[in-house]
């Protein structure tokens, strides 16, 4: 078994470099506002990429302050809950390797009712009517309302 603080300690070095990354690579798409109006594409991936950084540092500190008590505390890997947390992981790297080859819809497609699926939704109508719902907001709010180019399938 291993401890909470081992734990703690690779979680914040790994969402510390995903974030650094996140903010590096979006920093390609521009960052702040544009002079005719509105944001840059990477302005939101540079937020998110600081959470990120921002919620690492926090839990080094709080690793390094309560570092006893995080050396006491068993994490069991193996349990069923964190099995499902590793399925769910695999289906959003799964849905990042879709997402550039078959697009934004197509991928979400196959996230969403994946995603309520191994979260114990069973009721199929249910999940057609999320996925619906929920691609059908995101076409009208970010292709109609804000005219953002999303993901294409690799065919079109």
């Amino acid at each position: 078994m291993v401890n909470m603080k081992k734990c703690n300690y690779v979680i914040s070095a790994v969402a510390a470099v995903l974030g650094v990354a996140i903010w590096a690579l979006s920093a390609g798409l521009g960052i702040g506002f544009k002079e005719e109006g509105g944001i840059s594409a990477g302005t939101w991936p540079a937020i998110t990429g600081g959470i990120m950084v921002g919620a690492a540092l926090i839990l080094l500190v709080m690793t390094l302050v309560n570092r006893k008590k995080y050396e006491e505390m068993e994490v069991v890997l193996g349990l069923p809950a964190n099995r499902r947390v590793y399925l769910v992981m695999g289906i959003m790297v799964v849905y990042c390797l879709l997402l550039n080859v078959l697009g934004l819809y197509i991928s979400g497609l196959i996230l969403i009712p994946a995603l309520m699926w191994v979260l114990g939704e069973r009721n199929k109508k249910k999940t057609a009517i999320v996925t619906v719902v929920a691609l059908a907001a995101i076409y009208v709010i970010f292709s109609l309302i804000l005219g953002t180019k999303l993901p294409e399938p690799f065919f079109m």
